[in-house]
C-alpha cells in the first residue's frame, strides 16, 4: 500500500515521517487456562488466529496490511509516525500477547485497563496482564492485572514523582496470593508489596504474575506484524502523546 493511501485510510494529522518524541513499551497478554508455563510447551504461532485478535482489538478500526512475521524478540521501537500504525501479535496456543502503541495513556484516559476489562469480558477464565510506559521528563507508567478468581490490580501514574500523583485500585499483595508469588521470589525480584505507588516496581510484579501462567522467553519464536488503522479517538490520544512536544 502507498504512503498516499495510508493517509486517505487514517485519522492522522501528522504526515507518514513525522518524528516520534517519545519512547515506551506497550504489551498486553492474555493466557487462557492450561497454556504451559514452560517456554518448550509453546506450540507454535497461529498467523489466522494473530490477524482474527487484531480485527477484534478496541484500539483498532482497521487491518491494513498483513506484513508477515517477525521475531517476537526484536525490538518493537516507533520513529516515526508511520512507525505507530504498527502492531505486533502473538498467538502461541493459549497464550496471545499484543504489542501496541495505542495502549498508551493520554491525559486520563487508559487504553489498557479499557482493553484489559473488554478481553476479560470475552475471556472470563483469563489471566490478562498488560503494561504501558512512556519516557519524557519523568516515566509515566500504566498496569493492569486480571485474574480470573476475581483480583484486579491497576497502577497508573509518574515516576520519581510523589505518591498524589498515582491513581491505585487493588492490591499487590492480592495478586501475589493471587498467583502464588512466594515471599522468596518477590525478596529476589525486589518487590516490596509495601512500596509507596510511585516507587513500587509494577513491571517487576507484572513479571512474577505472568512467569506464573505463561512462559516468558520468546527466543526462536514468531509474532505476524500488521500495519492498521488505529480508531480515531486513539490516533487522536496517539498524537498528543507520542508526536507533541510539550
Amino acid at each position: 500500500m502507498t504512503d498516499s493511501a495510508l493517509t486517505a485510510s487514517s485519522f492522522w494529522d501528522f504526515p507518514p515521517d513525522a518524528d516520534v518524541v517519545r519512547y515506551g513499551t506497550y504489551e498486553l497478554t492474555l493466557v487462557r487456562p492450561g497454556a504451559p508455563t514452560d517456554a518448550t510447551g509453546l506450540p507454535a504461532h497461529d498467523p489466522v488466529a494473530a490477524r482474527r485478535f487484531a480485527e477484534s482489538f478496541g484500539t483498532i478500526d482497521a487491518v491494513l496490511e498483513d506484513l508477515g512475521t517477525v521475531p517476537a524478540t526484536d525490538d518493537a521501537f516507533a520513529g516515526t509516525r508511520a512507525d505507530l500504525e504498527l502492531v505486533r501479535v502473538g498467538c502461541w496456543g493459549g497464550v496471545t500477547e499484543i504489542t501496541d502503541p495505542g495502549l498508551v495513556q493520554c491525559n486520563g484516559s487508559y487504553p489498557v485497563e479499557k482493553e484489559a476489562e473488554s478481553l476479560a469480558e470475552r475471556f472470563p477464565d483469563a489471566v490478562i496482564i498488560a503494561s504501558c510506559t512512556v519516557e519524557d521528563k519523568l516515566t509515566h507508567g500504566a498496569y493492569k492485572i486480571i485474574h480470573p478468581g476475581g483480583v484486579r490490580l491497576f497502577a497508573a501514574g509518574q515516576y520519581a514523582a510523589s505518591q498524589e500523583y498515582w491513581d491505585v485500585e487493588g492490591s499487590p499483595a492480592d495478586v501475589a496470593a493471587a498467583f502464588g508469588i512466594t515471599a522468596a521470589e518477590l525478596s529476589d525480584a525486589y518487590v516490596d508489596l509495601d512500596a509507596a505507588a510511585h516507587e513500587f516496581p509494577w513491571e517487576d510484579l507484572s513479571r512474577l504474575a505472568l512467569k506464573k501462567v505463561a512462559p516468558l522467553d520468546h527466543t526462536g519464536r514468531i509474532t505476524s506484524l500488521f500495519r492498521v488503522r488505529h480508531t480515531e479517538d486513539v490516533t487522536g490520544h496517539m498524537e498528543e502523546m507520542w508526536l507533541e512536544e510539550e
